[in-house]
């Protein structure tokens, strides 16, 4: 309701997607606050077939907006606050036949107003402001097809027929609370009206109708709550010769002036409603003209006693209503009404009733006694009762029934003992194999074998509370499986209603439905806590399903429902559900109808009904809603599905967080989810663009500078530990070649420094520890060497590991600032082979270096300067090598 009075009208209308365009209808929740319809509101909607738009505040309807409206058929326009009906308001409404305008402030109905609606059958214009009869005759003009007129409780005065030109189409007219003085009929306009009514009317009436055959086809009269002069109801009474259906409530001081006396000589009059009219007793002369009556209703008195002979005039009557009067035992006026077939005195203070209360009611078919205070029902009040086939004791204080009930009852299809009957013996329904309809108890104690002998029995609604030969309580399975055994006996069973008394906890076993192989409709309350997951197997034709009022059924197991494959209701109220788990793993492809209400689902994912591709309804009323970002994807499949009708979705409200608080869920604004998950997006995806930018830029320049951090990182690490442990040099040098140039270094290298010169080298082959990491072996002949001498070739700077080798000896030169690096050249290298290895051309260029291939005619000073390279010492001054 807090909605403002701006918001869209096209933003409402999601309900009428809810039908296929086919057959679409459209219903909107009260209290909208809509206060315009604009010529775009219903645009799109062409198929549109029923709207209604009660209860909001509207009070301009722009010319046009129903143009391109031609497939409506029902409108609804009642409880605004409409004053004028403009000329072109309905325009485009040619194929409308059911009109509501009631409860406006109509005051005039233009002469043109009402013409696009040729094919209009129905109207309603209750409770306006209408005065003139005029308006009434420009409507009727209009709508020559048109059939029912209320216009109940306008400022009419008159009603004349003067002012019409030609004979209405009119069957059924109300003309009740309006301050009628006059009702003239001086030619025939009215020449199929059956029904009419002029209640209540609490001033005088001038009845003036010249001809008895104006109204020969009224068949249906309401006069209550009038108050005409004596002379008026017998003019009217005279011009009625057709008339069946007569209500006279509220006229009691009229009744006791003997009006009936004057109605009752309406030859033709059956049907008699004297409701509400105060009647304590009810004498033999009230009723005695009415002899040709076949339906009375005297429901709403305050009738306590009814002379034996206060109905035996009544030959004809087969219909009597007596509820809710102060009746403490059956009326012996009723006895031997051979004609009677409904009689229903529920709502009256019986205490007993005795074995002669409905003698000689042979042909009595439908007997009610809801709602008094009987307290035992011994079979012989029902012997007389041969074809009686609908019993409803409902609501009364019985404990069981007679051994001999289901001999009397044999012929019963309908047994109504809801909230009475608090045990079921065995055998007690043995003999009533007609019965179809059976709702018993109210925490019964149900014996095994109660329900034998019902073997075409549809119906069963009861509340069981456990077994009493076995005493097997409901909360254990035992309990339930004894009970279920019984189902074996009702192969035709289609609907089962279950209502436990009070909230407990039973354990239903998995054969709980066991033998309810045609069973379509399955209704709990307070019955679900345990169930088996499988329970449903034996029920595979379920079509309905509802489980409600469980407190301790909050986390289901959703194989629960996965056999429902035909299902198409599902009711799922008062659970205190928390998620909808059980609905999305359930595979319900045809399921239509879903109600989640009065449950504590507070973040809807609205992927949960892509699930359900056939639903068409849904409700979710009374749930405690989070108004933020988590249910915007739920709020906007709301406002933009085209499928599904979801009901009340603009009264649902927001319980969390607190500063939202009782908010519409509706008008939460789900823009600004969009807009900071879009800033989101761009601050993402431009940091992600960045790092990718920055690494290819490390990765292009700067990439060996990062690899030598890292190696003169773990190298002053190394070192650091050796420190501690205080280690010594194993090796004389450390020879880092590559495979390609093993050859020189076995015929060349090894022989000449370690035969000749005596020196301990370190070798790859030779001296790596085998299952030790190759970067840890690298490491340790490095340190554990006082020299590295590097065996540099074209293949050697190609190895990934010599040129970890080398790096890994330059750092540390770097770290020790020692003379550790020992470089010697097999072959010419050209400085673009050496651009990428940045800190070799480094030390070369500031430091001397050994060359194989310039010594080649001095290999014996070659060789000497290999050992003054080995022998020098470790000042970082002294050159790298010796001069070569």
């Amino acid at each position: 309701s807090s909605l403002p009075p701006s918001l869209p009208l096209f933003l409402s209308l999601f309900f009428f997607l809810s039908l296929p365009l086919s057959s679409l209808s459209f219903s909107l929740v009260k209290h909208f606050n809509l206060t315009r319809l604009g010529r775009s509101d219903l645009s799109g909607l062409g198929q549109l077939q029923t709207l209604h738009l009660g209860s909001n505040q509207i009070s301009h309807i722009e010319s046009g907006t129903f143009l391109y409206s031609s497939a409506l058929t029902q409108l609804s326009l009642s409880e605004n606050e409409l004053t004028v009906l403009t000329k072109d308001m309905f325009d485009g409404l040619s194929s409308v036949n059911f009109l509501h305008l009631g409860i406006n402030q109509i005051q005039f109905i233009p002469k043109d107003a009402f013409g696009p609606l040729t094919k209009l059958r129905e109207l309603h214009l209750p409770n306006n402001n209408l005065n003139q009869i005029s308006d009434i005759v420009n409507i009727l003009v209009s709508c020559p097809m048109l059939q029912v007129l209320n216009l109940r409780k306008n400022h009419l005065i008159s009603f004349e027929s003067d002012r019409f030109p030609f004979p209405l189409n009119i069957t059924d007219l109300d003309l009740g609370s309006n301050p009628l003085r006059k009702f003239t009929l001086h030619q025939n306009v009215f020449p199929h009206l059956k029904s009419l009514s002029l209640s209540p009317l609490r001033l005088d009436l001038e009845w003036d109708v010249s001809d008895d055959s104006f109204l020969q086809n009224l068949r249906t009269l309401d006069l209550s709550s009038t108050d005409f002069a004596f002379e008026t109801y017998k003019l009217i009474f005279q011009s009625v010769a057709s008339l069946e259906d007569l209500a006279l409530r509220v006229v009691k001081t009229l009744l006791a002036r003997g009006l009936l006396d004057f109605a009752c000589k309406i030859p033709s009059l059956r049907k008699l409603d004297l409701r509400a009219n105060a009647l304590s007793v009810l004498s033999d002369s009230l009723l005695q003209q009415c002899s040709d009556v076949t339906h009375l209703d005297l429901s709403g008195n305050s009738l306590s006693v009814m002379s034996q002979s206060s109905l035996q005039t009544l030959r004809r009557l087969s219909w009597l209503n007596l509820n809710t009067n102060a009746l403490t035992q059956v009326p012996v006026a009723v006895r031997n009404m051979s004609t009677l077939t409904f009689l229903s005195i529920a709502k009256n203070d019986l205490k007993k009733l005795e074995c002669s209360d409905f003698l000689g009611l042979q042909r009595l078919t439908e007997l009610i006694l809801t709602n008094n205070r009987l307290t035992d029902l011994n079979s012989c009040v029902f012997q007389d009762l041969l074809n009686l086939k609908i019993l409803y004791i409902d609501q009364n204080l019985l404990y069981t029934f007679d051994k001999q009930f289901s001999v009397t009852m044999r012929k019963l299809l309908v047994l109504n003992a809801k909230g009475t009957i608090g045990l079921l013996q065995k055998g007690v329904f043995q003999n009533m194999t007609h019965l179809r309809v059976l709702a018993v108890g109210k925490g019964a104690f149900i014996d095994d074998g109660a329900f034998e002998g019902l073997t075409d029995l549809r119906y069963l609604s009861y509340s069981p509370m456990f077994n009493t030969e076995t005493g097997a309580g409901l909360e254990s399975a035992s309990g339930w499986r004894s009970l279920s055994q019984q189902f074996s006996n009702m192969p035709s069973l289609q609907i089962l209603v279950i209502t436990l008394p009070f909230s407990m906890c039973p354990v239903l076993p998995r054969d709980v439905l066991q033998g309810l192989n045609n069973l379509t409709s399955f209704s709990s309350s307070r019955f679900f806590c345990k169930p088996h997951p499988e329970m449903f197997l034996f029920a595979p034709r379920l079509l309905n399903l509802e489980i409600t009022d469980n407190e301790q059924w909050q986390s289901p197991d959703p194989k629960i429902l996965t056999p429902l494959r035909d299902l198409r209701k599902l009711d799922l109220s008062e659970n205190h559900l928390q998620s909808l788990d059980l609905i999305s793993e359930a595979n319900l492809t045809k399921l239509e109808r879903l109600i989640l209400t009065n449950n504590e689902l507070k973040i809807i994912d609205e992927h949960v009904f892509d699930s359900l591709p056939s639903l068409k309804y849904l409700d979710l009323s009374g749930n405690l809603f989070v108004c933020n970002c988590s249910n915007a994807g739920f709020i906007q499949w709301v406002l933009s599905n085209k499928q599904v009708y979801v009901a009340r979705a603009f009264q649902y409200r927001c319980a969390y967080p607190l500063s939202h608080q009782g908010e519409l869920l509706l008008s939460f604004n789900v823009r600004s989810c969009w807009e900071s998950e879009g800033l989101i997006c761009f601050v993402t995806s431009s940091f992600l663009v960045l790092v990718t930018l920055l690494s290819s830029f490390v990765y292009h320049f700067l990439r060996w500078q990062l690899v030598y951090g890292y190696f003169l990182f773990r190298a002053r690490l190394y070192d650091r530990k050796k420190r501690r442990e205080g280690s010594t040099h194993v090796y004389d040098a450390f020879v880092s070649y590559n495979v390609h140039d093993e050859e020189w270094v076995f015929h060349h290298l090894v022989p000449e420094l370690e035969e000749r010169q005596g020196w301990k080298l370190c070798l790859h082959h030779r001296d790596f520890e085998p299952g030790k990491a190759i970067i840890e072996n690298i490491t340790d002949a490095i340190y554990s060497s006082r020299k590295t001498l590097c065996v540099i070739s074209a293949q050697y700077l190609q190895s990934e590991w010599c040129s970890r080798e080398i790096q890994m000896a330059s750092f540390r030169l770097l770290d020790e600032q020692k003379d550790v690096l020992v470089l010697l050249f097999l072959e010419e290298l050209s400085s673009n082979q050496l651009s990428p290895f940045y800190r070799v051309r480094k030390m070369m260029r500031s430091h001397t270096y050994l060359s194989w291939t310039q010594a080649r005619s001095h290999r014996g000073l070659f060789w000497e300067r290999v050992r003054g390279a080995l022998q020098s010492g470790n000042d970082p001054t002294n050159t790298l090598t010796a001069n070569a």
